[in-house]
Formats: structure tokens, C-alpha cells, sequence
């Protein structure tokens, strides 16, 4: 289990309710400008715990089915989702890893928020979303992503020494190599660092004062200070640009089922 109730706790304090990943519902709408979503099918990989669902049903009048692979974090989605009252437009499943439990050519919209770096094999995550999209579908998402020469990056190779998740990062050229080879076009890729470099400075000053007593209310002194390092390694491996938050965009052909 990578994220345990605890961990989710932090990551809410730090991020907000129903947020696993920085920006909220702001990014969440970023990931999917320009698309019309009212009334679309939408997928969401990895869900986390229903911030961005929540974001793009009641946003953008998306109709989202939400899958994650970890019991506490669908039980925590899944608590959200009904304290919004949206259960009939946000339902969420859990799945096993591996292939997606989805006919092909069910949605209209792929959509993920900073998980797919759980997933080593970036080429079949890539087959399966195509798959499941309709022919004309867009797959609009964000992840983290390793920056050009990372490993070669003090501060990134840091960061991977003090984070305890698990994760696979790929370059934006390696991504995109993957994605145009399992049939996606007008792939592009967008690098957030820039936004995100000074918004994790500030994060880690309120881990550091204002929420650290919150934080020690749901955690406890030895897993804060370690999370403090990691947040600090992270922090200096988006400064670098070690580590790219990124957004991704790719169409299925229309004539392509």
C-alpha cells in the first residue's frame, strides 16, 4: 500500500480535500481547457480520492467513471463523491493493476492527474487508453515526469532517495515516443515546473510552520521529519528541473477504431 490513511491525511493538509497531487481544481481545469466535457464519458486513471472528479462533474458537466488500485484510497474517493452528492454522475471502481476492465472505444475522454508515474510499463498504459477511447477521444492528463539529463541531476537523484513511493518516470520525449506508438496524434506535452517551482517552495515553508502541528495530529515526529526531506528533495528537483510536472494531450484518430 503506498498510500495509507495517514499519508492521505498529510497529503489533504497539504493539498486540499480529495487532492493527492498540487494545484486543485485550477489544474484540474488546466489539464482539460479546451475541451467541451458536458454530458462526455470520462475515465480517470488513478483517481486518488476524487478531488479532480469532483472538479470535472461539477465543472464541466463530465459524466466520470474513477478507478484506483488501493482499497483506503477508493474507500476515501468513494466517501467524497457522496459528500457532494454526485454519486450519480462520479462513480468509482477499484481495479486490479494491469489491463483496463473496459470495452473498446468506451469513452470519450482519458483522463489522469499525476499517477501514471506508478505505472513502469508506459507503452501498455498507452495501448490501453487508446483502446478504450472512441475514435476522435482525447487523452488529456498530467505527470510527473524525469527532466532531460535527471539522472545525471543531484537534487532529482536525491529526491528518489528520500521519497518511499514507488514510480517509473519517463522523459516528455520518451512519453511522447509512447504515445504517438500506440497510434495517438497531436501529442504534446507541456512543462508546469515553471509553475510548480515557486508553489513547492511554499509548500514545504507551511510543512515547515504553519501545518506542522496539523500534520503531527494525524502523524507522528519520525514520519514528519522524513516527509520534510522528501518535500525539501522534491522541491529542489523542480527547481532544477530534475522533476517536470507536465501536461500531456493526444488524439485517437477519428477513422481508428
Amino acid at each position: 500500500m503506498q498510500y495509507p490513511k495517514e499519508f492521505i491525511e498529510r497529503l489533504h493538509l497539504v493539498w486540499g480535500t480529495g487532492f493527492l497531487s498540487p494545484g486543485g481544481p485550477e489544474e484540474v481545469l488546466r489539464i482539460v481547457e479546451g475541451l467541451d466535457l458536458k454530458g462526455a464519458r470520462v475515465l480517470d486513471i488513478g483517481c486518488g480520492t476524487a478531488g479532480p472528479a469532483v472538479t470535472l462533474a461539477r465543472e464541466t458537466g463530465a459524466r466520470m467513471l474513477c478507478v484506483d488500485v488501493e482499497d483506503v484510497v477508493v474507500a476515501r474517493a468513494r466517501r467524497l463523491v457522496a459528500a457532494e452528492g454526485l454519486e450519480e454522475q462520479i462513480e468509482i471502481r477499484r481495479i486490479a493493476p494491469g489491463l483496463l476492465p473496459f470495452d473498446d472505444d468506451a469513452f470519450d475522454v482519458v483522463f489522469s492527474k499525476d499517477s501514471m508515474l506508478h505505472i513502469p510499463d508506459k507503452g501498455a498504459l498507452f495501448a490501453e487508453v487508446f483502446r478504450v477511447l472512441r475514435p476522435g477521444g482525447t487523452f488529456a492528463a498530467s505527470d510527473w515526469l524525469a527532466g532531460v539529463g535527471a539522472d545525471d541531476n543531484p537534487a532529482f537523484r536525491r529526491y528518489l532517495e528520500v521519497g518511499h513511493l514507488d514510480f517509473e518516470m519517463a522523459t516528455a520525449a520518451q512519453t511522447e515516443a509512447a504515445m504517438r506508438a500506440a497510434g495517438f496524434e497531436q501529442v504534446s506535452s507541456t512543462n508546469r515546473a515553471g509553475w510548480y517551482r515557486d508553489l513547492a517552495s511554499r509548500e514545504v515553508d507551511a510543512i515547515e510552520g504553519p501545518l506542522r502541528d496539523e500534520i503531527l495530529r494525524v502523524s507522528d515526529p519520525v514520519t514528519y521529519e522524513t516527509w520534510l526531506a522528501a518535500r525539501r528533495a522534491l522541491r529542489d528537483a523542480v527547481k532544477t528541473e530534475g522533476l517536470c510536472p507536465t501536461h500531456l494531450r493526444g488524439i485517437k484518430p477519428a477513422g481508428q477504431a
